[in-house]
C-alpha cells in the first residue's frame, strides 16, 4: 500500500497549526562532563531517519515523500498545482468535517508538530492528487476521489518515473531518488519526527543524548571506530548467532535482512558503532591491571558478579500462613505436598514432574527451567538462588519457603569455572554496562516543554 494513504489520514486528522519549527530548534538540554549541551530538531530527525528508514514505518514515510515529489512533478506538468488559497479553503472544509464527525484533532501529533507553511504544502499534495486522478479518469470536478482510485493512479504514475528507495543503492544522506531529484535524509527524519507521538520523540531525544555523549567521550580520548573494529564486531555477532540454537541453521545475512538490515547497513548504524566505542571507553577506563587488582583484592565478590552461572529448575506451590479461597495451602501443607512431589521426581524426572505440579505458569511450560543465573542474580527469589549454588548437578533441594509459597530447586546444568582472563573480560563487560547506564543519569536530560523529567531512562539501542 502506498504511503500516500497514511498521508491522507494525517491530513484528515488535523487542527490548529504549531509555530514554525526550524531544524536548529532546541528540543532538549543536557550536561556532558559538567558542560551544557543541546539536542536540536535536526539531531533527532536524522537519528530517527537512520534508525527507522529500513523498518516498516520508515519505508512508508519514504514512499510518502516519493509520492509527494512525484505528485508535484505531475501537477506542474499538467498545470494542476494548487495555490495557497486552494489549500487554505481545503483546510477550512476539513475542519468543518472533523467537527461534524466529533473528532478532536488537536491531539494529533502530525499537526501539533507541523508549522503552517509545511502543513499547507501537505494539503496542496492531497489537492493535487485528487485533481490528477480526476484528469486521468475523466471525472467531474465535484466527484469524490476514492482511496482505490488514488492508489490506482499512484501505481500508474510510479511507472512513469525512475524511483530508487533502496538505502544500499543510494548515496549517504539520501532517503530516495525520483528521476534526477533526490530526497535528503533530513526530509525523511523531519517527516518521521513531526508524525511521532511525544513518547517516541522523547525516546529518540535520549538516544541522541546517549550517542552524542559516547562519541564526545571517545573523541576526547582520541578513540575511533576503524574498519577492522567493525569487521571484528560483525564477526563476533556472527559467531554469537551461530551459538544460539534458534539461529544456528540460519545465515547471518538472513537474520539481518529480517531486521531490515544488511552487513553494510550494520556497519553504518550509529548505535552499532557506539557499542564499539563503549567497549573502547571501557578498556580505557578499566584497564587490565586495574581489574586484576580488583580480582586479587576480592575474588569472591568478582565471582558473585561475573563467575560461573547455573541453570536452575524449580517447582513452585503457592502457600500462605493463613490459607484462603484462592491459596488453599498453608506453608506446612505445601511443604508436605512437595516432599511427596520430591519422591515422584526420582521416578518421573524433574521436567515431567514440574510440568504437572508447578504453579509457576511460565516455567511450568518449560519443565521448571528458569534459565541461567549467577549467585548475584536478582531475577529469582534469594532462597532459590542460594539453594541452587549449594546443590550439585541434578540434586533436588528439600522444600524451601518464602513469602509467596514453597519451592523445590534443582541444578539442571553448570558452567565451568572461568580462568582469570575470562573473569577480567566479563568484569569489563559488566563495568561497561554500568558505565553506559550512568551516561543518561549524569546527563540530566531536560526536554523542552516537559513537566516531569525522568532522568535515568534506558537509551534505545538499535531497536
Amino acid at each position: 500500500m502506498s504511503a500516500t494513504a497514511p498521508l491522507c489520514f494525517l491530513l484528515l486528522t488535523a487542527t490548529a497549526l504549531a509555530a514554525p519549527q526550524a531544524p536548529d530548534e532546541v528540543l532538549a538540554t543536557y550536561r556532558l562532563e559538567g558542560r551544557p549541551m543541546t539536542v536540536t530538531r535536526a539531531d533527532v530527525a536524522l537519528e530517527m531517519a537512520f534508525h527507522l528508514r529500513r523498518r516498516d514505518r520508515g519505508r512508508e514515510a519514504v514512499d510518502m515523500l516519493v509520492d509527494s515529489m512525484m505528485t508535484r512533478s505531475e501537477a506542474r506538468k499538467h498545470g494542476l498545482t494548487p495555490t495557497r488559497a486552494d489549500a487554505e479553503a481545503f483546510w477550512q472544509k476539513l475542519q468543518k468535517q472533523l467537527l461534524a464527525a466529533g473528532v478532536n484533532p488537536s491531539e494529533v501529533a502530525a499537526v501539533r508538530n507541523t508549522d503552517e507553511e509545511r502543513w499547507l504544502e501537505d494539503l496542496k499534495v492531497q489537492i493535487a492528487q485528487e485533481r490528477l486522478v480526476r484528469r486521468e479518469l475523466g471525472l467531474p470536478a465535484k466527484e469524490k476521489v476514492s482511496g482505490d482510485m488514488l492508489k490506482l493512479w499512484i501505481g500508474e504514475a510510479r511507472k512513469r518515473h525512475r524511483i530508487e528507495t533502496d538505502p544500499d543503492s543510494l548515496p549517504v544522506g539520501t532517503a530516495a531518488k525520483v528521476d534526477d531529484q533526490v530526497v535528503p535524509l533530513i526530509d525523511l527524519g523531519m517527516l518521521l519526527l513531526r508524525t511521532s507521538e511525544d513518547f517516541e520523540r522523547d525516546r529518540f531525544i535520549r538516544q541522541v543524548v546517549y550517542l552524542q555523549s559516547i562519541e564526545k567521550m571517545a573523541e576526547r580520548r582520541n578513540l575511533e571506530v576503524s574498519a577492522t573494529d567493525l569487521d571484528v564486531a560483525i564477526e563476533a555477532r556472527r559467531q554469537q548467532a551461530r551459538k544460539d540454537p534458534r539461529f544456528s541453521q540460519v545465515k547471518f545475512e538472513e537474520l539481518l535482512k529480517a531486521q531490515g538490515l544488511s552487513v553494510t547497513a550494520l556497519r553504518q548504524l550509529r548505535t552499532f558503532r557506539s557499542q564499539i566505542l563503549l567497549d573502547k571507553l571501557a578498556l580505557a577506563e578499566f584497564p587490565d591491571d586495574k581489574l586484576r587488582a580488583e580480582l586479587e583484592q576480592d575474588r569472591r565478590k568478582v565471582l558473585d558478579l561475573v563467575g560461573p552461572r547455573r541453570r536452575i529448575g524449580m517447582i513452585f506451590v503457592r502457600a500462605r500462613a493463613v490459607p484462603n479461597a484462592i491459596v488453599t495451602r498453608s506453608f506446612e501443607q505445601a511443604k508436605a505436598h512437595l516432599l511427596k512431589v520430591r519422591e515422584r521426581i526420582a521416578k518421573d524426572g524433574f521436567a515431567a514432574t514440574a510440568s504437572i505440579e508447578s504453579e509457576h505458569g511460565q516455567s511450568k511450560r518449560s519443565g521448571g527451567d528458569v534459565g541461567w543465573h549467577r549467585v548475584s542474580s536478582k531475577q529469582l527469589p534469594a532462597v532459590i538462588v542460594d539453594a541452587a549454588f549449594a546443590l550439585g548437578t541434578a540434586e533436588v533441594s528439600m522444600p524451601l519457603q518464602d513469602d509467596n509459597g514453597c519451592y523445590l530447586v534443582t541444578v539442571l546444568d553448570k558452567e565451568p569455572m572461568p580462568d582469570d582472563d575470562e573473569l577480567l573480560r566479563r568484569l569489563r563487560v559488566q563495568r561497561a554496562q554500568q558505565f553506559s547506564e550512568r551516561i543518561l543519569e549524569d546527563a540530566k536530560v531536560e526536554i523542552v516543554g516537559a513537566d516531569d523529567q525522568p532522568q535515568g531512562q534506558e537509551q534505545g539501542k538499535g531497536k
